[in-house]
Protein backbone atom coordinates (compact mmCIF):
# COMPACT_ATOMS: atom_id res chain seq x y z
CA UNK A 1 0.00 0.00 0.00
CA UNK A 2 1.44 3.42 -1.10
CA UNK A 3 1.55 5.74 1.63
CA UNK A 4 0.02 9.31 0.96
CA UNK A 5 1.79 12.46 1.01
CA UNK A 6 2.43 14.55 4.15
CA UNK A 7 0.37 18.22 3.96
CA UNK A 8 0.34 20.97 6.62
CA UNK A 9 -2.25 23.16 6.93
CA UNK A 10 -2.02 26.54 8.49
CA UNK A 11 -5.49 28.16 9.25
CA UNK A 12 -6.15 31.53 10.55
CA UNK A 13 -9.50 31.96 12.32
CA UNK A 14 -11.58 33.77 14.60
CA UNK A 15 -11.34 33.26 18.36
CA UNK A 16 -14.89 31.69 18.93
CA UNK A 17 -16.67 28.64 20.38
CA UNK A 18 -16.92 25.78 17.97
CA UNK A 19 -14.26 26.72 15.40
CA UNK A 20 -12.01 23.94 16.59
CA UNK A 21 -15.07 21.66 16.16
CA UNK A 22 -16.02 22.55 12.94
CA UNK A 23 -12.48 22.60 11.41
CA UNK A 24 -11.65 19.24 12.35
CA UNK A 25 -15.06 18.04 11.51
CA UNK A 26 -13.84 18.52 7.46
CA UNK A 27 -10.95 16.41 7.83
CA UNK A 28 -12.83 13.39 10.30
CA UNK A 29 -16.12 13.34 8.13
CA UNK A 30 -13.78 12.35 4.89
CA UNK A 31 -11.91 9.57 6.93
CA UNK A 32 -8.26 11.34 7.31
CA UNK A 33 -6.73 11.31 10.48
CA UNK A 34 -5.27 14.53 11.84
CA UNK A 35 -1.32 13.62 12.65
CA UNK A 36 -0.44 16.58 14.18
CA UNK A 37 -2.74 19.55 16.10
CA UNK A 38 -1.82 22.97 17.56
CA UNK A 39 -3.82 25.96 18.46
CA UNK A 40 -2.17 29.01 19.66
CA UNK A 41 -3.37 32.75 19.53
CA UNK A 42 -2.27 35.38 16.68
CA UNK A 43 -0.60 38.32 17.25
CA UNK A 44 -3.90 40.09 16.55
CA UNK A 45 -6.27 39.70 19.17
CA UNK A 46 -9.27 37.65 18.83
CA UNK A 47 -7.67 35.46 16.43
CA UNK A 48 -5.88 32.07 16.45
CA UNK A 49 -3.82 30.14 14.42
CA UNK A 50 -4.38 26.67 13.99
CA UNK A 51 -1.61 24.09 12.52
CA UNK A 52 -2.45 20.77 12.03
CA UNK A 53 -0.70 17.69 9.92
CA UNK A 54 -2.52 15.52 7.79
CA UNK A 55 -1.57 11.90 5.08
CA UNK A 56 -3.71 13.07 2.28
CA UNK A 57 -3.64 13.07 -1.80
CA UNK A 58 -3.15 16.54 -3.87
CA UNK A 59 -6.61 16.54 -4.91
CA UNK A 60 -8.07 16.44 -1.20
CA UNK A 61 -5.82 18.36 0.52
CA UNK A 62 -7.01 21.19 -2.28
CA UNK A 63 -10.61 20.25 -1.39
CA UNK A 64 -10.15 20.54 2.22
CA UNK A 65 -8.84 23.99 1.64
CA UNK A 66 -11.86 25.17 -0.76
CA UNK A 67 -14.01 23.89 2.19
CA UNK A 68 -11.87 25.65 4.92
CA UNK A 69 -12.33 28.99 3.09
CA UNK A 70 -16.09 28.28 2.71
CA UNK A 71 -16.04 28.51 6.79
CA UNK A 72 -17.58 32.33 8.37
CA UNK A 73 -14.53 32.12 11.12
CA UNK A 74 -11.65 31.24 8.57
CA UNK A 75 -9.76 33.90 7.94
CA UNK A 76 -6.78 32.44 5.67
CA UNK A 77 -5.74 28.83 4.48
CA UNK A 78 -2.06 28.00 3.80
CA UNK A 79 -0.99 24.15 3.11
CA UNK A 80 2.23 23.13 2.34
CA UNK A 81 3.46 19.70 1.21
CA UNK A 82 5.97 19.23 3.87
CA UNK A 83 5.92 19.03 7.61
CA UNK A 84 7.10 21.98 9.89
CA UNK A 85 9.05 22.26 12.57
CA UNK A 86 6.95 22.05 16.28
CA UNK A 87 7.68 23.47 19.48
CA UNK A 88 8.40 21.05 22.14
CA UNK A 89 8.35 22.36 25.78
CA UNK A 90 10.69 20.92 28.31
CA UNK A 91 10.83 21.16 32.13
CA UNK A 92 13.71 21.77 34.15
CA UNK A 93 13.96 18.88 36.90
CA UNK A 94 15.38 20.12 40.22
CA UNK A 95 17.24 17.91 42.37
CA UNK A 96 17.22 18.16 46.29
CA UNK A 97 20.47 16.97 47.96
CA UNK A 98 20.11 15.40 51.45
Amino acid sequence: MEELPTFTFSILVENRFGVLFNITGLFSARGYNIERLMVVPDTEPGLSRITMVAHCGPALADQIVKQLNKQVDVISVEVTEKEKSWPTSTTNSTQTQA
